[in-house]
């Protein structure tokens, strides 16, 4: 099965909002792909999702199977994925350049920003229209797909 990562600072809110609706609407359209996530920084959180996550997640009656405590990305996370997803250039290109500057070419950015900068509300609810647009695409293949070192790069046409 093909593999989507979603890549935020601490994996313990957008990244993993977008995993959990990821993985249920493709199970919905029988994708035939996944979703993981991680984060860049080791979690210091108490718990182990963000409550605005779980929150929004609970208002769209979709109910996780578990609810794990945030992961940090590792090198064999990237190497799994055949998608890579940041979800806030300005704030995660320095970190992947940092950690992972091999991996530039392959990761593509949303630009959903973390509560300090967007109300949850608005954040999630362009989450969601991207996932939307993302499963959209991935169940048409109308994308042309180039594979590079096991990994997807894409090309729009």
């Amino acid at each position: 099965m093909n593999q989507v990562l979603f890549i935020c600072t601490g994996n313990y809110y957008r990244s993993r909002y977008a995993e959990i609706l990821f993985n249920h609407t493709a199970r919905d359209y029988q994708l035939g792909w996944s979703s993981f996530s991680r984060g860049f920084q080791e979690s210091t959180r108490e718990a182990p999702i963000s409550p605005n996550a779980l929150n929004r997640l609970q208002d769209k009656r979709i109910c996780p199977n578990q609810v794990r405590y945030p992961i940090k990305l590792s090198p064999s996370d990237l190497a799994l994925a055949h998608r890579i997803i940041l979800l806030d250039e300005q704030e995660h290109r320095p970190m992947l350049e940092s950690q992972y500057a091999e991996w530039s070419d392959y990761v593509e950015y949303w630009n959903i920003q973390d509560v300090e900068f967007e109300q949850p509300a608005s954040a999630l609810d362009r989450l969601e229209r991207k996932i939307d647009l993302l499963i959209g695409n991935l169940e048409s293949e109308s994308n042309e797909l180039l594979w590079g070192n096991n990994h997807l790069k894409v090309q729009y046409i």
